[in-house]
């Protein structure tokens, strides 16, 4: 009992976060990619719109998610597409981050933040936390945790998106390619 009303209390404070976001702007930072080098943040939404989102390498939903986002960035990039995953490990794990990426072939733009600094700025509060941002780098969805099922709902955020700029896009379908470990209750690490 005393679990549940935990993760329910989670839940609605990651809701109630995320609402106070909608609508504001993403803040301008400075961010370090994975391969050591700097960014900042509105070099990734100038072109069209941008994916943000925050995860670990131990937690076996934000693999799933990643997966999914994977092929969203190879299907949309034509379109203007940016796919940023923000990894959030701790700075005694984040060596773990570059073989994770490389293992797994994921072909969009990776940062870390081992001190959680900009994972603060975003209020995310649990993982993965997925933002959608348009090409003036206003917040005009977000989401945290992962269920199976999401997909269809950042599709359908995307694809809205998408006709309110009036810009054509291919059609696209999800090839889940991951096994379904939702059901493992395990926290899976990656050496």
């Amino acid at each position: 009992m005393k679990k549940n009303i935990f993760f329910t209390l989670i839940i609605l404070s990651q809701i109630i976060n995320g609402a106070s976001l909608i609508g504001k702007r993403i803040p301008k930072a400075r961010i370090r990619m994975v391969d050591g080098e700097y960014a900042k943040l509105s070099d990734f939404y100038s072109e069209g719109p941008l994916i943000i989102d925050f995860w670990t390498t131990w937690w076996t939903y934000c693999e799933r998610q990643l997966g999914y986002l994977n092929e969203l960035n190879t299907a949309f990039q034509n379109v203007g597409l940016q796919v940023l995953a923000v990894n959030v490990n701790k700075p005694n794990t984040i060596n773990q981050v570059r073989p994770y990426i490389k293992k797994r072939k994921y072909k969009f733009n990776v940062s870390v933040d081992p001190s959680s600094k900009l994972a603060k700025r975003f209020k995310v509060l649990g993982f993965p936390t997925f933002f959608l941002v348009d090409k003036n780098g206003t917040i005009i969805y977000k989401s945290a945790g992962y269920e199976k099922g999401m997909e269809n709902k950042y599709l359908s955020k995307l694809l809205e998106y998408y006709d309110s700029e009036g810009i054509k896009y291919d059609d696209f379908k999800y090839t889940e390619e991951i096994t379904d470990n939702s059901k493992d209750p395990n926290i899976r690490i990656d050496f």
